[in-house]
């Protein structure tokens, strides 16, 4: 099925015992996307914490059809460890994070949502390093599906730098690709804002495979 060899571009095993050929089955079974960000206090997962997280659960069939979505601010238990650009980007304040959300409520929706899902975002090695320091706080073993998708490297696949885009982070390509977006730096936004450069993609190469060799 075309848009699960467009997965395949962006395919990473996340399971040290699913075999090498078994990338390709793991994707043709999957049955959701489970399409996320996390907005963080800084760079390191020991020491800086999520404050918002955003995710949108999609059926990876030829519609691509949204099931629901989700997202969140995380009250925070470490601000003083906080960097001070970081905040800046999410745009923290401690009125802004008033209704945020506790972190075990955050984690236990995480794991119930995503579970056998796969784990899909942009560039999201950053991400994905929050979300193992996570489960292991909190004694969980990794509930997603053993490959996760990493848009940003379909993208760099089908879309050529210099003609298509300058450069491949999730605004300027979703820019270019005429999408429009709910805002900047916000977690459930930029889930959304892949979600829909994933929709593009997945046209451009229905679009591809149909032209005459």
């Amino acid at each position: 099925m075309p848009f699960r060899e467009l997965l395949a571009f962006g395919a990473v095993a996340y399971d040290p015992e699913l075999p090498v050929d078994g990338v390709a089955a793991a994707i043709e079974g999957l049955e959701r996307l489970f399409i996320a960000d996390f907005e963080m206090s800084g760079p390191n997962p020991v020491v800086h914490e999520v404050l918002d997280v955003g995710w949108v659960i999609v059926d990876p069939g030829a519609a691509l059809a949204e099931i629901s979505s989700w997202g969140s601010r995380v009250k925070p238990r470490r601000i003083g460890n906080a960097e001070i650009g970081a905040l800046k980007v999410v745009g923290y304040s401690p009125k802004a994070w008033r209704e945020a959300v506790e972190l075990e409520a955050t984690v236990a929706k995480l794991i119930e949502e995503g579970s056998g899902a796969a784990f899909v975002g942009w560039g999201f090695n950053q991400d994905l390093a929050f979300v193992n320091e996570l489960l292991r706080a909190a004694g969980s073993a990794w509930p997603f599906a053993p490959v996760a998708i990493d848009v940003q490297r379909i993208a760099r696949q089908l879309l050529s730098r210099g003609e298509t885009v300058d450069r491949f982070n999730l605004g300027h390509v979703a820019d270019r690709l005429g999408i429009g977006r709910l805002g900047e730096h916000g977690a459930l936004a930029d889930a959304y804002a892949t979600f829909d450069v994933l929709v593009e993609l997945a046209k451009l190469h229905a679009a591809d495979l149909s032209r005459p060799a």
